[in-house]
């Protein structure tokens, strides 16, 4: 290299680092917004959305009707929604049967969400289900949000009287670029958040806060509410939540079984989640069984995640995509 080429190539690398530099502390203060994907807040009309118990029951022998008395007709579809405070909630083992409780009325899958304007044709069914939680831990992972790669850290603590705190961390070249904070309790129906947090600097920027006593959900920006269900989840105990109800009856969930919970985020937003099971496949020669969440909606989120039945049913990989454009954010389990 000439001596006159060394300073621009000296100089060149200085504007380079810069630049980098630049870039870091922009997502640096992005982090907590930008790496949460998300569709569009749900309004602020309350949820056509109900809690539906699930028991444990005991097949019964058919009986049939005496020859004098008609059978009599099928009970419609519809119905007043019973109030989410109502239920109790019943944990069978994973060899016992499952149903719906007697008094629900089943809905399809796919109803829609609407507001008042918009009364829905059908409520959409949350079931409680019984959940098995995995021991505390800390577990590795390789993060991506579109070209940026980094690494970050699930973290699980239980405490022995039942209040938990989960918290992932992501950070890129160094920088802290992802810290959500979910903490609350453990009941009947698992994970039962108390405030979910997306985190800048170690301080609060957007939060839910799950009101229990009051059954709402109230967030730190928006001034809706929406109703508060038993077994709701936020956009990150959801991570830990699904591995438990598969891990509780996993003979249940063979490709095509579904789970629906109901998921809040940190920005007054909200939605049924129903994940399909797929079937098995292999992630870093390990296998897994992977489900999906396709959003309601045109423009929603749609999540993806692959359990390991050899270890809790832990998710190995995440990938969360905005259907309406933007990067997907994914989780991919790094070491054991």
């Amino acid at each position: 290299m000439t001596a006159n080429a060394r300073p621009r190539w000296v100089l060149l690398c200085a504007i380079a680092l810069v630049v980098s530099s630049l870039h870091l502390a922009a997502l640096s203060l992005l982090g907590p917004g930008w790496f949460d994907p998300q569709g569009p807040a749900m309004p602020a009309a309350p949820l056509r959305v109900r809690s539906v118990l699930l028991v444990a029951t005991t097949p019964a022998p058919a009986q049939a009707p005496p020859a004098a008395m008609p059978v009599p007709p099928a009970q419609p579809a519809h119905g007043p929604a019973p109030k989410s405070g109502a239920a109790s909630t019943a944990v069978p083992t994973p060899a016992t049967p499952l149903a719906r409780e007697a008094a629900a009325v089943p809905a399809a899958p796919d109803t829609p969400i609407a507001g008042p304007d918009h009364a829905p044709t059908e409520w959409v069914d949350v079931p409680v289900y019984p959940t098995r939680m995995p021991p505390a831990g800390r577990w590795r992972y390789r993060l991506q949000r579109g070209l940026l790669v980094g690494n970050a850290e699930l973290d699980w603590a239980p405490q022995p009287d039942a209040r938990y705190a989960l918290q992932l961390q992501g950070w890129i070249a160094g920088v802290s670029m992802l810290d959500w904070l979910s903490q609350g309790q453990l009941d009947a129906a698992g994970i039962a958040p108390e405030r979910f947090a997306l985190r800048r600097r170690g301080r609060d920027a957007h939060a839910a806060n799950f009101q229990r006593e009051a059954g709402k959900i109230t967030f730190s920006g928006p001034t809706h509410e929406l109703p508060l269900l038993p077994g709701a989840q936020d956009r990150l105990s959801w991570l830990l939540q699904l591995p438990a109800i598969v891990a509780a009856a996993p003979e249940r969930f063979v490709a095509g079984a579904s789970v629906v919970l109901f998921v809040s985020g940190a920005r007054g937003d909200a939605d049924v989640w129903t994940f399909v099971v797929q079937g098995a496949e292999r992630v870093d020669d390990r296998p897994a069984q992977n489900l999906v969440r396709e959003p309601r909606r045109l423009y929603g989120l749609r999540a993806e995640i692959w359990l390991d039945p050899a270890e809790h049913h832990l998710p190995v990989r995440v990938v969360q995509s905005p259907t309406g454009g933007g990067a997907a954010l994914a989780l991919q389990r790094d070491g054991p």
